[in-house]
């Protein structure tokens, strides 16, 4: 698997609170995506320790071959870390403050993507025979009505509480997070991104970029008609794909 990855403020915000990160293993490539919480102080910050702490505690604890349900155990701990870390810095700091963040990783091998979630920050399959599937369940407000039937799916994009979270890195001790196993097949790709991405195009547009672009390209693609819709928060994306070497392994 080969990542490609990019992040961009945006048209509107005057920081930038997402960060991302990707690191290659023997056997998959890991990949993580947080956007810090533009309503609480310190959101760039709670990102940036969130992405570092998850990303060192999956290296430090990673063996190559791990069984997949270790793996999705071991993005969960690396999720609890990160809760830790971002908890105590907004307690414990130096100016101790609310703070809080999203994640979403994934860890993804030529035939299993095992991942991770918290927050609204989103994972989507694109299948090598086409389509595009949200793989994430968004922790918010908003879902938790459309779950209930309270609101329409079309609605969810509109309504006044669309950006409230109901899980979110740091703001507690402990956090609840997501895992899932999902099997993969020789020329399917993975894509991750913060709500700049998806809050500004539909996912029929994602998916037309991803297959009418060179994977190196997508990410830059992505940001740039994000920004051209209006570009009105920061945009984080990171592309999961085999490459030549992976498909020549599956033959």
């Amino acid at each position: 698997m080969k990542a490609f990855l990019g992040c961009d403020i945006g048209r509107v915000r005057q920081e930038n609170q997402d960060s991302l990160r990707a690191e290659a293993f023997a056997d998959g490539v890991l990949a993580l995506v947080c956007d810090g919480m533009g309503g609480m102080q310190n959101g760039s910050t709670a990102s940036k320790i969130a992405v570092a702490a998850a990303e060192e505690y999956f290296c430090a604890n990673y063996q190559t071959g791990m069984p997949a349900e270790e793996v999705c155990d071991l993005l969960r701990a690396s999720a609890a870390d990160a809760n830790q870390k971002v908890y105590r810095a907004a307690v414990y700091g130096d100016t101790p403050s609310r703070m809080g963040t999203t994640l979403v990783g994934i860890f993804a091998r030529n035939d299993t993507a095992c991942l991770v979630n918290i927050g609204d920050s989103r994972a989507y399959l694109l299948p090598a025979d086409g389509g595009i599937t949200q793989l994430t369940t968004d922790h918010t407000v908003v879902q938790l009505l459309y779950e209930r039937g309270e609101i329409t799916a079309e609605e969810r994009a509109t309504h006044i509480r669309r950006n409230e979270l109901v899980r979110a890195v740091g703001v507690s001790s402990r956090v609840l997070s997501d895992t899932q196993t999902v099997p993969l097949q020789v020329g399917d790709m993975l894509l991750l991104c913060s709500d700049g991405l998806y809050g500004m195009l539909t996912e029929e547009q994602i998916e037309q970029i991803c297959r009418s672009s060179p994977a190196e390209q997508v990410p830059e693609c992505c940001i740039a008609q994000a920004n051209e819709a209006g570009g009105r928060d920061n945009i984080s994306v990171i592309l999961l794909t085999q490459c030549e070497d992976d498909a020549a392994e599956e033959s």
